[in-house]
């Protein structure tokens, strides 16, 4: 029968940090252990995991975090962590990293907690690591831009463009251009449009009159803003939905000038009909004379 070692036991060591853990547990710490774990650690300094493993073997009773303090308790170890655990990866948890790891952020969040489902005790580093060493992680294609003062001012000059059409033209991710617009200090109003409250004091209208629009298809909304493409398109397809007669002259103004109020389909053509049709009429009138 095994001796245990008494919690009275303190040796002078360097390792006397884990003292009050050993000691806590050292009723069912088997004495003769300790010349096991010196002969291990003596002769291969360094190999806390080999140590704790061969223990484990004869003793799988016996918690990892014990055997780590007591390692610490007798002064065998300079490390101030207990070293990492290996995980025995089989091929159902390869099977869960390949079949959802990778695809997409909520996907690879999926992974990790069904696999963390099996095994509480692993990590999520160790299950990313895992991923990266089956080659699942994705790779940057182009290296990671780096802003500069000379891309602030493109930046700068592409406002009221989309997010796409700016990355595009700056040859960086959508991602991106948004973290650098909130750096700077911009909103969702860089990339132009209007706010459903501008739509209802400019145009003397209510809220409820905006979403029937949206909702009818009429007006699009982009980043939570009103589009100028879609207001100019209700402006010359459907006029007699605004007030017109009840807004200030100003507004009635930019209507007419900026979203083409009351013009129609006409206007793309750039007035290409009313030519033909002049054309015809001279013809007409010649073959007449």
């Amino acid at each position: 029968m095994s001796k245990a070692v008494r919690t009275s036991e303190s040796p002078s060591s360097p390792g006397s940090a884990g003292v009050g853990t050993a000691n806590a547990r050292a009723d069912c710490w088997p004495v003769e252990l300790d010349d096991c774990l010196r002969a291990i650690l003596v002769r291969a300094p360094g190999k806390e995991s080999l140590a704790i493993s061969t223990i484990r073997e004869s003793h799988p009773e016996l918690p990892e975090d014990l055997i780590w303090s007591r390692i610490v308790y007798l002064g065998l170890t300079n490390r101030k962590r207990r070293p990492y655990r290996r995980q025995e990866w089989t091929e159902e948890e390869d099977k869960i990293l390949r079949e959802e790891y990778g695809h997409n952020r909520a996907s690879s969040r999926s992974a990790i907690e069904r696999i963390q489902e099996l095994h509480p005790e692993w990590s999520r580093d160790a299950i990313v690591w895992r991923a990266r060493v089956l080659g699942l992680t994705q790779h940057r294609t182009k290296p990671h831009m780096r802003w500069s003062r000379t891309h602030d001012h493109c930046l700068a000059s592409l406002m009221g463009c989309q997010p796409e059409t700016i990355a595009r033209r700056l040859g960086c991710s959508k991602k991106s251009v948004l973290a650098r617009l909130r750096r700077l200090g911009w909103g969702a109003d860089f990339f132009g449009g209007f706010k459903t409250k501008d739509l209802v004091v400019d145009l003397r209208i209510s809220e409820g009159v905006v979403a029937d629009w949206v909702r009818r298809g009429w007006l699009e909304r982009k980043h939570g803003r009103i589009t100028e493409e879609s207001l100019r398109w209700l402006c010359r397809h459907h006029p007699d939905e605004i007030p017109f007669e009840a807004l200030t002259p100003e507004m009635q103004n930019w209507l007419r000038l900026s979203m083409d109020y009351g013009r129609g389909e006409g206007v793309r053509n750039g007035g290409r009909q009313r030519r033909v049709v002049e054309a015809d009429d001279l013809a007409l009138s010649a073959q007449a004379s």
